[in-house]
């Protein structure tokens, strides 16, 4: 009987503790037998391999073991409380100092990085009121002249020209500094430092530019940038690309997608260079070393010509010394010293914060139980009432933790489940709506004659499409044909489309012409500034009496006219609908009797084969060759083509096909041709 009150345990206690025991035997084999062999092995290799096996085992029975006495050793609610007062009085001593030291760094490269701040400003302003003070001597008509040994070069410009000054700036007006694209004059606290700009050999520089009537005057600092903000702040500063290739021996960080090297970037110390000693021969203390390393963004490097982005940004690499730091800590500057006891105070409530941590741990382990019982009770009431967003956090890492887990768990599922169905549902009407929409711009009613007749395709590779087309009558003899390629799928671009159909009707009803049509499209795409988008198209105004066609494109694929049983491609450069610029091909084709006119979208071309090769340009051609007896006869010959080349392979973007068969009442005259 007494031994049978010794041993307690339920049958699942039972074989945990067997369990545990048959775990510690094999290690203690194991690490029996990895012990012998490293001890008699001949061959070295096998013994170095039995010593590494050997430290692996020995620090997993190590752990195992701890953990189990840990455990083992919490089971008494004295020896709770003992370790709560071990958490309280203890521990915070090397967490303190740990925090002290974490925050010292950050509060140094804090400065730092507002030390080179400030210096870069400085700097940027010094160079901006050197071109402005030149502009207004410039202005008068004095031009100074151009001193090297100066730290700053000056270059005059004329009505966008380069009339006097270095030539190391451009012998054109930047542009781009005076469309608010250039140098910031004021750093803000969220955005990086001063931009550099580069000049033609690529080095980084700060530029000033100041323009008035029909002159301009640009400033450049030409000494080494990064010994001058060392010089002013103190603090030695190295600079590198974002793209550099070399960057070895560098310390990387990467941040998301991005990789940032606290590296030199041209000129500057090199890794591995050792500290110089002291005047009297001695190696400087700690606190008077560059020990202390940061980085700043500086970004992006842009072209001086054009403004180009040569790279997104370029890493400042900062090293300080202790001293400098303690200097400006307790310098004189108001500025300085209320950031230093601000970041002092908030040191101090965070570690005040810790302990109170640490204290409430041990009232913790006393009050968890019924703590997570009344959070359970109150949760479980919540859901009984309908409400399934009721959330249990589990910090716990025992049986009661993944209980609350579990619960949690279950709780979400349920509101996903009631709230799927709705969803689904809205989404379900949502999609039917774009498609309705997508189906009313698409023309039901084709316009036939006896002088034109139509094959289209339209397949859109999504729900919602990019592509659109129309075919316009004008008058018994006029047509007009338009193919378009949004740029996007899903709902926003079902929106555009209707809104494009809707401005082109009215557009081509007031009769506009085509250039002018295309232009006003292209300012209405370009107002939507919320969510930048670009559109292709093609129109084409047929007067199917005279047998003429005018072809104006906007950035669209090539038209394709079949004659003869030949293809020939009407390639007309353009500008697509909202981007820089309204330039658009325009070419007047004269049409003959059995002539085929195809448009189409590059959803065609693009197509690919398995092997991820697009249809192209030349088999598009090459299966327009051919009798073309009839529209259909070329519609099916050129779609057969494709779907061969794709051999099972699903179209990544919408196929969008129209084809037109001219076959006037009165030939056309023989010597007609294409213009």
């Amino acid at each position: 009987m007494a031994s049978l009150q010794f041993f307690p345990r339920s049958p699942m206690s039972r074989n945990s503790v067997l369990f545990s025991s048959s775990l510690l035997a094999l290690l203690a084999v194991v690490i029996a037998l990895l012990a012998v062999v490293a001890l008699t092995a001949d061959s070295a290799i096998l013994s170095l391999l039995a010593k590494g096996l050997l430290l692996g085992f020995s620090l997993l029975a190590l752990l195992w073991l701890l953990w189990k006495g840990l455990r083992k050793f919490l089971w008494s609610v004295g020896r709770r409380l003992a370790f709560s007062y071990f958490l309280i009085g203890i521990f915070p001593i090397p967490l303190l100092a740990l925090l002290l030291i974490l925050n010292g760094f950050l509060l140094s490269g804090y400065f730092l990085g507002h030390l080179y701040r400030d210096a870069a400003s400085s700097l940027q302003l010094e160079v901006q009121h050197a071109a402005e003070s030149a502009l207004v001597g410039f202005a008068s008509g004095r031009e100074a002249e151009v001193n090297r040994a100066d730290r700053i070069d000056f270059a005059y410009y004329r009505k966008g020209r380069r009339v006097a000054g270095s030539k190391l700036l451009p012998s054109e007006w930047p542009g781009w500094l005076d469309n608010g694209e250039g140098l910031e004059q004021e750093p803000s606290s969220t955005e990086p430092v001063q931009p550099f700009v580069a000049l033609a050999d690529e080095t980084p520089t700060l530029v000033g530019s100041a323009s008035g009537v029909e002159r301009g005057v640009l400033a450049v600092f030409v000494r080494p940038i990064t010994e001058e903000l060392g010089r002013r702040n103190g603090v030695d500063v190295t600079l590198m690309r974002g793209d550099d290739p070399d960057k070895e021996g560098t310390i990387q960080l990467s941040l998301g997608s991005r990789e940032f090297a606290l590296a030199p970037f041209k000129a500057g110390r090199t890794d591995g260079q050792a500290e110089p000693a002291s005047t009297d021969g001695q190696k400087r203390p700690w606190w008077q070393r560059p020990i202390l390393l940061w980085g700043e963004l500086a970004g992006p490097l842009r072209n001086l010509d054009d403004g180009t982005v040569l790279t997104d940004y370029v890493v400042a690499t900062l090293r300080g010394r202790p001293s400098t730091v303690f200097g400006h800590l307790f310098s004189g500057s108001a500025e300085v010293n209320t950031a230093v006891w601000a970041s002092l105070i908030s040191v101090t409530g965070l570690l005040a914060t810790i302990y109170g941590f640490a204290f409430l741990m041990a009232f913790f382990l006393i009050f968890a139980l019924s703590r997570a019982v009344n959070r359970l009770s109150r949760a479980t009431n919540s859901v009984r009432a309908g409400d399934f967003s009721t959330r249990i956090p589990a910090k716990r890492h025992d049986q009661i933790g993944e209980l609350q887990r579990s619960f949690t768990e279950m709780t979400s599922n349920l509101e996903e489940s009631v709230a799927a169905v709705a969803q689904k549902e809205i989404l379900d009407k949502e999609l039917q709506i774009a498609r309705d929409l997508q189906q009313s711009l698409i023309p039901a009613d084709i316009p036939t004659s006896e002088a034109a007749q139509f094959s289209t395709l339209f397949e859109p590779s999504a729900a919602i499409g990019g592509d659109y087309f129309d075919i316009l009558r004008l008058d018994d003899q006029r047509l007009v044909v338009v193919i378009a390629d949004v740029s996007g799928h899903g709902l926003p671009t079902g929106l555009r489309m209707a809104m494009l159909k809707a401005a082109l009707v009215i557009l081509v009803e007031e009769g506009k012409p085509a250039k002018e049509i295309l232009r006003r499209l292209s300012t209405m795409v370009n107002s939507e500034n919320e969510s930048r988008f670009f559109v292709t198209a093609s129109i084409a105004f047929i007067d199917l009496e005279a047998g003429e066609m005018e072809l104006t494109n906007a950035g669209h694929p090539p038209t394709y006219l079949l004659r003869g049983g030949l293809a020939h491609e009407i390639l007309l450069p353009g500008n697509p609908l909202g981007a820089l610029g309204e330039s658009f091909g325009q070419k007047q084709v004269t049409l003959e009797g059995n002539d085929v006119v195809v448009w189409l979208s590059d959803g065609l071309i693009e197509g690919l084969d398995p092997s991820g090769e697009p249809f192209g340009y030349d088999r598009l051609k090459q299966a327009l060759h051919g009798p073309a007896d009839g529209v259909e006869q070329v519609s099916q010959r050129l779609l057969a083509a494709v779907e061969s080349h794709a051999r099972g392979v699903p179209a990544s973007d919408d196929r969008t096909l129209v084809a037109m068969h001219y076959s006037p009442a009165v030939p056309a005259s023989a010597n007609s041709r294409t213009r």
